[in-house]
């Protein structure tokens, strides 16, 4: 009994270690399918952010990533969605033009302060680039 009550708190804790951590790679997948899915949002045709198309909007390809991230109980916010329609892409020697679209999200550790977690808090990123169909 007394070896066991030493013993609890250690099992306690990885425990505890390895939920979290399995749930930071969950939420880094779907970051990382979020922002795959704003990237291919972003380079359909009618959704490039000119002057010849005003209904397109950063916002509208900001609130894709969001919706997706929501329906899986993220909260990202826009501010942390970044899209870039004129990354450059290196194809066969031609530069080509893509969507880029960068997720942060900041993300608390269930267990702060450990010593193995000494922030209590890590930064996921989730980052995708779709080759431009205009």
């Amino acid at each position: 009994m007394v070896e066991f009550a030493i013993v609890l708190p250690l099992l306690v804790l990885i425990i505890l270690l390895i939920v979290d951590l399995s749930w930071c790679l969950r939420e880094c997948q779907i970051l990382e399918n979020a922002a795959r899915e704003g990237a291919r949002y972003s380079s359909i045709d009618r959704n490039q952010v000119a002057p010849k198309n005003p209904s397109a909007s950063i916002a509208n390809i900001q609130q894709v990533v969001i919706s997706y991230c929501s329906q899986e109980n993220i909260t990202v916010q826009a501010a942390n969605i970044s899209v870039t329609q004129t990354f450059p892409l290196n194809v066969g020697g031609s530069v080509l033009h893509g969507s880029e679209v960068i997720v942060t999200y900041p993300r608390q550790f269930l267990i702060p302060g450990t010593g193995l977690l000494p922030s209590g808090q890590m930064t996921l990123v989730g980052r995708a680039v779709f080759r431009n169909q205009y």
